[in-house]
């Protein structure tokens, strides 16, 4: 794995067993511990209103610098020479333009950066017109933005402890458990590496109504697997 010294800002890179981390070793010159390689870069963590997933701005995550709609565009969904030409969307991408329902994603709103409008502003001017021409979903510039109170704005998460099993989690309204509630996970694991690690049982409740449960202690998530 890589780490970077931050006295003399070399790059590293360390043998290091599955699950250790990089600031457990230091650099050999400067004697001090090795941070990763994209420490810094993370701007935090925002719920991207289009996938519905959890995004990094700065690393997964790309901020918006002017109103947008998610549209779909027509086009050719193969590869050169003999592409097929696909006329509507995918069901994974209509579920998309489902979740927005037609809004319009304001400045400043952070996206998942496959919707980066800006992504191949760089690229070679062949490959940029290729690419754009594809079948798929695009984030295009709103000609009529409409009432700011509108747009789709998100905040950075905040992330609280599971009351179950004690794992950090964002505090999103669909964590909250409105009913009372026991765990679904039996048991968790603590720390790092094959020697670290630690099973332990979940305090097994019930939990209060409202109260934060993460995916794995969540009980409707077993509900809902059991059913499908």
């Amino acid at each position: 794995m890589n780490g970077t010294c931050p006295r003399c800002g070399q790059t590293r890179t360390v043998r290091g067993r599955r699950g250790d981390r990089v600031s457990n070793y230091q650099c050999p010159t400067c004697q001090v511990p090795l941070q990763g390689v994209t420490t810094g870069a993370s701007k935090g963590r925002y719920h991207c209103p289009i996938y519905g997933c959890i995004v990094t701005l700065g690393l997964t995550g790309r901020r918006l610098d002017q109103p947008h709609r998610l549209v779909f565009q027509p086009g050719p969904d193969g590869f050169v020479p003999d592409p097929r030409h696909r006329e509507e969307p995918t069901r994974h991408e209509q579920a998309h333009l489902d979740r927005i329902a037609g809004r319009v994603l304001g400045t400043g709103c952070v996206v998942s950066a496959d919707f980066d409008p800006h992504r191949l502003d760089d690229a070679p001017a062949t490959f940029r017109a290729e690419q754009l021409a594809r079948a798929g979903l695009r984030l295009v510039p709103a000609a009529d933005p409409g009432d700011p109170a509108g747009w789709i704005l998100n905040e950075p998460l905040t992330y609280r402890t599971c009351v179950a099993c004690g794992g950090r989690t964002p505090d999103l309204p669909r964590r909250r458990v409105p009913e009372e509630w026991t765990p679904g996970r039996q048991h968790v694991v603590h720390g790092r590496g094959r020697y670290g690690r630690r099973v332990e049982p979940v305090n097994q409740g019930p939990h209060p109504a409202g109260s934060l449960a993460c995916p794995d202690c969540d009980p409707r998530r077993a509900v809902s697997e059991s059913g499908s």
